[in-house]
């Protein structure tokens, strides 16, 4: 090999490697400039997204959506941000905007339960009831990111309530009662069902969960006090006494629930129950026709038809009449019953021991009607 032809290879070789070593140079330097970019936007994304967070969080949808808006034109895609876009949208009262917006991420991930709970709750805003309930089980169904069983939960509990506004009472106690059944023992949770199950006429499993918030917290007086309520209403005179009692030691300053004790002390000292010994059960069923007789002088209206019957010897029977001849006790207690429910048609809603009686009728006259069905 010659001089001269070393002379240009090593030229060349060092031409090479300088072109090389620039190459390098120049791509570390555009990656750099690359990653830096990114890293603003990226910056500038999470800093908008930011400001759409706070503008939400501070009740000003308008100026949220510019904010999210802003935040995805620097990190297209981002599902957190489209979320949050559509729901700023509906803050704002741009319904139309917010359900096409959420229609494109639905139609791009159907069964994100996210996305078919915010669905559910723009059919709501729109009065497209069906579609919302369908919406809302498709929630429930989907998948979610976080603690699925409870925002499943919430979900539900969120449909039962639009259900009860609706007066579909049937399935808002379906949904409910899957809510419960699916529960850890959480009072607060219990006390919720409780409540909703009372709204959609469900008083029995209502009482359920109120019992189970007094179990698991046996000094809650919100818990003993709601316990005891629906207990007399149900007629359970007994156990609201109980509870009621408990209710009232937690919070002496209660007078409603210190007046229902009273009441539920008062009707159980009323009560003609047939397991009482005789002597006293005759003793309560001419004092309860006594009031009725009372009821009657007050108000005239009710005379008629039960004239003949204060008439009759039901209404003169003594005590030892009555003592051995169990259908004249029913005889005089019916009359007693039939009077306060005339009396309540003509003059009114009763106060007192008339009150009482009167709940007393209406249970017999109900557990009447139930054994003849």
């Amino acid at each position: 090999m010659t001089a001269t032809t070393q002379r240009f290879l090593v030229r060349d070789s060092l031409a090479f490697v300088s072109l090389t070593a620039i190459i390098a140079v120049l791509f570390a330097l555009t990656l750099f400039l690359f990653r830096s970019f990114e890293a603003h936007r990226a910056s500038l994304a999470k800093y908008w997204a930011n400001q759409g967070l706070e503008a939400l969080q501070t009740n000003q949808p308008d100026r949220a959506v510019t904010a999210y808006r802003t935040a995805l034109s620097y990190a297209p895609g981002e599902r957190n941000d489209e979320l949050m876009l559509a729901e700023a949208l509906g803050k704002a009262g741009r319904i139309e905007e917010s359900f096409n917006y959420f229609t494109g991420l639905w139609e791009s991930r159907p069964g994100d339960g996210l996305i078919n709970l915010e669905m559910a709750r723009l059919a709501v805003k729109q009065q497209n009831t069906q579609d919302a309930i369908n919406f809302y089980l498709a929630a429930i169904d989907g998948t979610w990111e976080g603690d699925a069983i409870q925002r499943r939960r919430a979900t539900r509990l969120e449909l039962a309530r639009y259900l009860i506004q609706h007066r579909e009472f049937v399935q808002a106690k379906t949904e409910l009662l899957i809510a419960g059944g699916n529960a850890p023992d959480i009072p607060d949770l219990d006390m919720t069902l409780g409540g909703l199950l009372e709204q959609a006429n469900d008083p029995t499993d209502a009482l359920t969960y109120y019992q189970k918030a007094v179990r698991d917290r046996p000094r809650d007086a919100d818990a003993l006090g709601a316990a005891g309520r629906l207990a007399y209403e149900l007629g359970r005179y007994s156990q609201a006494r109980n509870w009621l009692q408990r209710a009232v030691r937690e919070r002496p300053d209660n007078g409603k629930i210190a007046a229902l004790l009273a009441q539920s002390e008062r009707i159980l000292q009323l009560i003609p129950a047939e397991n009482l010994p005789v002597r006293e059960r005759v003793k309560r069923i001419l004092a309860a026709r006594t009031i009725a007789k009372n009821r009657m002088s007050g108000c005239p209206a009710t005379a008629g038809n039960l004239t003949n019957r204060w008439t009759a010897p039901e209404a003169t029977a003594t005590a030892a009449a009555l003592l051995t001849d169990p259908d004249r006790q029913k005889a005089v207690l019916q009359l007693a019953y039939d009077t306060e429910i005339a009396a309540s048609q003509q003059c009114g809603a009763p106060t007192g021991d008339d009150a009482l009686l009167l709940l007393l009728a209406r249970s017999s006259a109900q557990t009447e009607e139930t054994s003849h069905q």
